[in-house]
């Protein structure tokens, strides 16, 4: 049975792939910093701790769970490390342990603190100091108060400095907590700052860029666990960087690629302008069955495809107004052949089902389909 994420296909087979181009262990910079609950507390509520702006969401935790972790405060027992980014202005960025430092803010400061919400959490479902349920943190009493303040916590802070792969594969490693960070959720912690500003720009529904992803992929790609961002950071990875240029692993690869979106606002703009071309072309070929493999016209809607997106979208940015016009002028043509050459190519079809980010898939189904496409211009 075919797994989704809502109605994104899932991407199979890619267990196993192996890095080709490992990073220096000698970039690693880690270094392990005490500290109390109180001091961490203290560090959020100056904004010296922050959880980056596109972050995966916080407060993933239900009342119970958080009433129990504040709880485990109170009994003293040990609770996980934390990781954090230092970023170049000496503040540092959660990385590991999201969840708590928000549940500290909402049981300690008030969730919400900077939109002047001053909502508190009030305790309840404790399992053994049930005198509590009820109680928010200023009902606590002062001996209470100092216990959960004086625990101590240990801190692994990746250092300023530390390359951004390197930073990754850390991140990637020490991901296991209850509520992993996507793959995309680690990006976006890496590249605060205009980078994910621009891939938000083409996706946020309060752009028109970001109208027209949801439109020309119906609504399926949804942006709570950054979903949406994921897709955008492929096509911008592999618009930047040749397919030829591809090694493995892919999450990596559109790493790279999310580095390398220039600052300079005129180039921000030819690649957003590319992007809403392509997107145009789609949707005016496909309309909402676009990047969804179809073996013959009578096939019913499937998910979207990744691999399906990477290839279009790029493939269709790269080309001209005169030959998007010349693919249009054929519209009926060009959708039949396409459904005609998912079914007869199953070079094709395979590298876009299973093993997808293998190199030889990635090369495959972008070489195939520019074949498919430079035939049909040509002809």
């Amino acid at each position: 049975m075919q797994e989704e994420l809502g109605d994104i296909e899932k991407e199979e087979g890619n267990e196993d792939i192996q890095i080709l181009v490992p990073f220096d262990p000698a970039e690693i910079n880690i270094k392990i910093v005490p500290r109390t609950v109180g001091q961490l507390v203290e560090l959020l509520e100056d904004q010296q701790i922050l959880i980056p702006k596109y972050q995966r969401l916080p407060n993933l935790w239900n009342e119970r769970k958080k009433s129990r972790f504040i709880e485990s405060l109170m009994l003293e027992l040990p609770i996980p490390l934390f990781y954090f980014d230092e970023g170049d202005d000496k503040k540092w960025y959660v990385v590991d342990g999201l969840q708590r430092m928000s549940t500290l803010e909402h049981f300690m400061i008030g969730n919400g603190k900077l939109s002047n919400n001053r909502e508190h959490l009030i305790l309840n479902n404790l399992e053994f100091l049930t005198e509590f349920n009820g109680k928010s943190w200023s009902d606590l009493p002062r001996d209470i108060k100092r216990r959960i303040n004086s625990n101590q916590v240990t801190i692994n802070l990746i250092g300023k400095g530390t390359p951004d792969e390197v930073k990754y594969t850390i991140f990637s490693r020490i991901n296991q907590g209850d509520v992993p960070l996507t793959p995309q959720e680690i990006r976006t912690a890496l590249f605060q700052g205009y980078r994910v500003d621009f891939l938000e720009s083409l996706v946020s529904h309060e752009t028109s860029e970001g109208q027209l992803f949801h439109k020309v992929t119906a609504g399926s790609v949804k942006t709570r666990r950054q979903e949406d961002l994921d897709f955008v950071s492929r096509f911008v990875a592999f618009y930047l960087i040749s397919f030829l240029e591809y090694e493995p692993d892919l999450d990596r690869f559109i790493t790279t690629g999310t580095k390398k979106i220039p600052e300079e606002s005129k180039k921000l703009e030819s690649i957003k302008r590319d992007f809403c071309r392509s997107l145009n072309l789609s949707y005016t070929l496909f309309g909402i069955d676009a990047f969804r493999k179809r073996l013959n016209e009578s096939d019913s809607r499937r998910p979207i495809n990744k691999p399906m997106f990477e290839v279009l979208s790029v493939a269709f940015a790269k080309l001209d107004d005169e030959t998007h016009a010349q693919i249009l002028k054929r519209k009926s043509e060009f959708v039949k052949e396409f459904i005609n050459f998912q079914g007869r190519n199953s070079r094709f079809w395979n590298a876009i089902s299973t093993g997808t980010a293998t190199k030889d898939s990635v090369l495959t189904r972008n070489r195939e389909f520019d074949t498919f496409l430079k035939s049909f211009l040509d002809d």
